[in-house]
C-alpha cells in the first residue's frame, strides 16, 4: 500500500511540473511565431531598385547581391558583383559561409519577389543579420533603372532628380552615351555602381 501512495504521489508531482513547463513553452511557441510573423511583414528588409542602384555605383564594399535566377538567365544579365546561387545549393557549407559574413550587406534578388522571400525566410530562422531583399527583383530593376524616364511637366524637383539619377545609371549599364551619376538630393545615401556588361558567370550552384 505504502509503494502505492508513493508512485501516486511522484505522478502527481509530474503532472504539477507538466502544468508549470507546459504553458511557459506554450507561451515561447506563441511569442516565437509572433516574432517570425513580425519578421515576414517588416518592410525594413527590402531596399529598393534605386537604393540598389546606387551603392552599385559607389561600389559600396558592404554590398553583397546574391542572384537566385537560373544560371542561364545570369550569365545573360547580372548585377555587378552578384553570386549565383542555386536553390539545391542553399544549405551547403560554403553558402552558409557566404550569408554568415560579417559587415555584409546580402541582399537577395530573383525575377520577382517570391523566390527571394522563400531564401530570406529560411536564413532569417538561423539568425543571419542584414539580410534584404531588392523589392520587385530583377523585373523591378529593369524597369526602373533600364527603361528611359521622361519627367512629365508638373514633375516636382524631387522627381526630377530621382528621373536624372536613372537616366545616368541606365547610360552607365548600356553604354549609350556617358553620364555622372550623381545622388538625388532627397534620396538617403545608400550606395550602388553600375557595369557596362554582365559579369562572367559561376557555375550552377557557384558561391
Amino acid at each position: 500500500m505504502q509503494k502505492k501512495y508513493t508512485l501516486l504521489s511522484i505522478l502527481l508531482i509530474f503532472i504539477a511540473l507538466g502544468l508549470v513547463i507546459l504553458p511557459k513553452k506554450k507561451d515561447k511557441m506563441e511569442m516565437d511565431s509572433k516574432i517570425r510573423l513580425s519578421s515576414i511583414t517588416e518592410k525594413s528588409r527590402y531596399l529598393t531598385a534605386d537604393q540598389v542602384t546606387h551603392r552599385i555605383i559607389e561600389n559600396d564594399p558592404a554590398l553583397l547581391l546574391i542572384d537566385l535566377r537560373p544560371a542561364e538567365e545570369f550569365r545573360k544579365f547580372a548585377l555587378p558583383g552578384s553570386i549565383n546561387l542555386h536553390p539545391d545549393s542553399l544549405l551547403s557549407k560554403s553558402t552558409i559561409e557566404l550569408f554568415m559574413q560579417a559587415g555584409k550587406d546580402k541582399v537577395l534578388y530573383a525575377d520577382a519577389e517570391l523566390i527571394s522571400e522563400k531564401v530570406w525566410l529560411l536564413f532569417s530562422q538561423v539568425t543571419i543579420k542584414r539580410m534584404y531583399i531588392m523589392k520587385g527583383g530583377m523585373k523591378e530593376w529593369q524597369n526602373t533603372i533600364l527603361q528611359e524616364q521622361i519627367p512629365s511637366a508638373t514633375a516636382s524637383t524631387t522627381e526630377l532628380d530621382l528621373i536624372s539619377f536613372r537616366n545616368a545609371a541606365r547610360q552607365y549599364f548600356t553604354g549609350e552615351g556617358s553620364a555622372q551619376v550623381t545622388p538625388a538630393a532627397s534620396r538617403p545615401v545608400e550606395k550602388i555602381q553600375v557595369i557596362r556588361k554582365a559579369p562572367a558567370a559561376t557555375s550552377g550552384g557557384g558561391c
